[in-house]
Formats: C-alpha cells, sequence, structure tokens
C-alpha cells in the first residue's frame, strides 16, 4: 500500500470519530491520534517544529484534514506528558516534539464514545435495550432514555443531555419520524455537531423528502452511512450489531 494510501485509510478512520466538545478530552484525541500515527508508521516518533508548530508533511496533512484552525494548544499535550519538546540547539524557532509513551498507552485503552440513543419507545424498545446492552458490553458509554417524563424542565434537559454527547444512534423503524421526541433529538444532535448513526430496523428505508422534517434532519438522514436489518431474526440484529461495534473501531 502506498504511503498517499495508508494516509487516506488513516484519515477516513480517525474521521468516523466525533470529535468531544470537552477541551481535555479533545487534547486527548490528539494525543492519541498522534500516537496511532506513529505506530502506522505514517510519521516518526519525533517530529520536527517550526516556531512551535509541526513541519513534518504528513503531520501537517493530519492536523488539516482532521483539526482545520480548531487544533489543540500543544503545550498542553506537553504540560500532560503526551509529549516533549526538544529545542534544537543554537536555533530559537527550530525543534522536536516527542510523542510520549502515556500518548501511546491511550491507543490500549479503547476510544471513549459518549452516545445518545434516540428511539421510538412503542416500536424500537426491545431493540434499544439490545443495543444498550451491546455498547455497555464494549466498554462505552451509552445513555438510553428510560425514565425521563415530559414535563416543564423536560425538553430543556434532554437538549442539555445530548449536547454533552459525541455521537446519537438513531433508531429508526417504520413510525419512528411521525415523533415529535424523536425529531426534536436528530435536530438537537445535528446543532451540537454530534455524528449521527441511523439504523434501520423492521422494513424502514428512509427516502428523502418522503417525511415532514426539516431540511437539516432530512440531509443528515439521507447522506449519512446507514446501518440495516436485513432481516427481523436473531442474526440479522447480531449482524447489525456489529457492524455498529465495527463503527467505534470495536470487533467483536
Amino acid at each position: 500500500m502506498s504511503e498517499q494510501s495508508s494516509m487516506e485509510n488513516f484519515l477516513a478512520s480517525v474521521g468516523q470519530r466525533a470529535l468531544p466538545h470537552n477541551p481535555m478530552q479533545r487534547v486527548r484525541v490528539l494525543a492519541k491520534e498522534l500516537a496511532e500515527g506513529a505506530a502506522q508508521g505514517l510519521w516518526g516518533v519525533g517530529i520536527g517544529t517550526f516556531r512551535g508548530m509541526p513541519n513534518d508533511t504528513a503531520v501537517q496533512q493530519y492536523i488539516q484534514a482532521r483539526w482545520g484552525d480548531a487544533l489543540p494548544n500543544l503545550g498542553i499535550l506537553v504540560s500532560y506528558g503526551y509529549l516533549s519538546f526538544n529545542a534544537h540547539a543554537g536555533s530559537s524557532s527550530q525543534g522536536e516534539l516527542v510523542i510520549m509513551k502515556a500518548a501511546f498507552d491511550l491507543i490500549d485503552e479503547g476510544e471513549e464514545a459518549n452516545i445518545f440513543i434516540s428511539y421510538k419507545r412503542s416500536e424500537s424498545s426491545a431493540f434499544a435495550l439490545l443495543v444498550l446492552a451491546r455498547l455497555k458490553a464494549a466498554g462505552m458509554e451509552p445513555f438510553l432514555d428510560l425514565a425521563l417524563q415530559p414535563g416543564d424542565d423536560w425538553e430543556r434537559g434532554l437538549r442539555e443531555r445530548i449536547q454533552r454527547y459525541q455521537y446519537l444512534i438513531a433508531i429508526l423503524g417504520p413510525e419512528t419520524l411521525r415523533s415529535e421526541v424523536c425529531l426534536r433529538e436528530i435536530s438537537w444532535a445535528i446543532e451540537a455537531g454530534l455524528q449521527i448513526i441511523p439504523i434501520w430496523h423492521n422494513g424502514f428505508t428512509y427516502v428523502s423528502g418522503a417525511w415532514d422534517v426539516s431540511l437539516k434532519v432530512d440531509t443528515a438522514l439521507s447522506k449519512t452511512h446507514t446501518i440495516r436489518v436485513i432481516e427481523e431474526s436473531a442474526l440479522g440484529y447480531n449482524n447489525a450489531l456489529v457492524e455498529l461495534l465495527n463503527r467505534f473501531g470495536v470487533t467483536p
């Protein structure tokens, strides 16, 4: 495999992970992915710098594709022991960032994915509970609304909760998109920048323009890669769950 293909595969892989909102979680993500790139041979353990920023071409390509203008302060990674900085003797502008063991240790921890599961109780409760159990067994932190009741603070509380997550799994059956609550959850997740993972089951297929939903919801549900329960059987549901776990880097 060529270096360019390896980089494209790496960027596609990390790009499937939603960036967390918490600043310190973002620092951990950057440290982990720098270590992953080094482990895959895309760049070295030592990364040359100019005026405090990496000048390695592969690292620059990763930063631009993954972070754009939102790159965490590299000094924080140094402070937490993920990187160390060695200034070049006799130079005030050049140096080297060294990826430390603490960053490589993050690879073994797996992805700390915070996941909100959206579903319509009357048609998807059993499947939602199965998704919840499999994600928890894989060491993730899913949330399933089993007890929240509508009231004065219900909408605000639910919206604030969704904003703290990285992913929203939208379990979609034939009647789900007739639920005002489900539509709100999906809309709030899009507004908050969560990565949406639709799962179709019970014969549901989303057709753009066929539902009374906002443009942003229609775009998210029609343009996003969908996991499908091909047949309503134990095997069909298990295959969908395996695909879901693979999205989070877990191989059952």
